[in-house]
């Protein structure tokens, strides 16, 4: 056997389908936040 891959077509059903922007996050991720700031932002924005 000598043919284990191969990239044809790619490129044109890509296009077919549309070539898409990664969707935007609504929140920013807090993991990696000071831990002060993300103690005081839970209490600010806790549902009321």
């Amino acid at each position: 056997k000598s043919k284990n891959h191969t990239n044809h077509n790619q490129s044109e059903k890509a296009r077919r389908n549309g070539i898409k922007r990664a969707q935007k996050r609504r929140y920013d991720s807090l993991k990696c936040r000071d831990a002060k700031l993300r103690g005081d932002q839970k209490w600010a924005t806790a549902d009321r």
